[in-house]
């Protein structure tokens, strides 16, 4: 087990989450979330969001015998307020620790709606919040910034009102994404867990673990044995196609097994309704389905672009969400197929059989 308080980060360079969602750039979600804590069992919730609101990421928390723990805050401190509010509801107990699944924005950003609360995540998910999303939210300001001032520019030579309607509205746009920023403080975890953790208050027990990468390279999940219900991120996302920009998938699936071998037969995703082991069993399904797709064009020769072309969604994936990101999907599974091809080749090229010496 590794249970450390960290102050230092590794320099490691890491890939930049571009963009989460296509709802969730900036400038295009609603402000406001109705979405109501679902009880999945005695003092234990879940907060099931639309994806098109300003939570993006779906949470959830456990009220122990003294304290509560809340597993991932959201996107936005808005957000986080409102999951504050809503464990109000249901319990004064303190909020004493926050577990993030990983570092992307839509489970961290609400960090800041509880402060006295200790907040862990695994070694590669601090290092993330410290080295890619602080540095992303100074970029994406003073790109904002930059985009304002040159809508302001192209208005003082605009003629036509429609135009300057939309440029007006794209400032006002900008202004409140910039206004909204402001209130943001990134909180990153303090606390790290790289292989198993158990928290324990009175007759509540719960596991903090790392199953494996997928999603990324430092997602963590959270078992409730007694109640056999397991929070799992990103690892799993529930009727839609998943975001891989920082993915490997490969890993994944294996990943994913580990979660089916968990003592528990509810699973709450980071993006969808509460599943069962049959919905994780149907998420491997669509990896595996992919690489079949995808692995006789790479053993073929087919160029990424040939095979980003051919390779559509099957018909029994339409109704998913996130439509947009399968294109990504086939581009991943192509690359990690190929890397893996690749490295099976000696570095000088095939080998040809030695020739049988004459007389022999």
């Amino acid at each position: 087990m590794k249970f450390s308080l960290r102050k230092a980060c590794h320099p490691k360079t890491l890939v930049l989450l571009a963009s989460l969602f296509a709802c969730t750039a900036p400038f295009c979600f609603s402000s406001k979330e109705n979405e109501e804590p679902e009880k999945l069992a005695d003092c234990l919730y879940a907060r099931i969001v639309s994806p098109d609101g300003n939570a993006v990421g779906n949470s959830g928390f456990v009220i122990l015998d003294r304290s509560v723990l809340v597993f991932d805050t959201h996107f936005t401190p808005e957000a986080g307020r409102t999951l504050a509010a809503a464990i109000r509801s249901v319990t004064d107990k303190p909020v004493r620790y926050v577990v993030n699944s990983h570092s992307h924005p839509d489970h961290t950003h609400g960090n800041q709606a509880f402060p006295d609360a200790q907040i862990l995540s695994s070694t590669i998910g601090r290092r993330e919040v410290l080295q890619v999303d602080v540095p992303s939210l100074n970029r994406t300001v003073k790109a904002t910034q930059s985009q304002i001032e040159k809508l302001q520019r192209d208005m003082k030579t605009e003629t036509d009102a429609a135009q300057l309607q939309r440029m007006s509205e794209q400032i006002r746009q900008r202004e409140a994404y910039l206004e909204s920023t402001s209130r943001l403080k990134i909180m990153p975890p303090v606390v790290t867990v790289d292989d198993r953790l158990t928290i324990r208050e009175g007759k509540r027990e719960v596991v903090i673990l790392s199953i494996g990468s997928g999603h990324t390279d430092g997602d963590i999940v959270v078992l409730l044995p007694s109640m056999r219900i397991a929070f799992v991120g990103d690892l799993f996302f529930n009727n839609a196609i998943p975001n891989v920009q920082d993915a490997t998938l490969l890993p994944w699936m294996k990943t994913l097994e580990e979660m089916l071998r968990l003592d528990a037969d509810k699973f709450v995703p980071g993006h969808g309704p509460v599943g069962t082991k049959q919905d994780v069993e149907r998420f491997l399904n669509y990896f595996e389905e992919l690489k079949s797709l995808v692995q006789p064009a790479v053993e073929r020769g087919d160029s990424l672009e040939e095979v980003t072309r051919d390779v559509q969604l099957p018909a029994k994936y339409a109704s998913y969400r996130f439509q947009s990101f399968f294109a990504s999907n086939v581009q991943k599974m192509y690359a990690e197929i190929k890397a893996l091809q690749l490295s099976l080749i000696p570095a000088e090229g095939p080998q040809k059989p030695d020739r049988p010496k004459a007389g022999k």
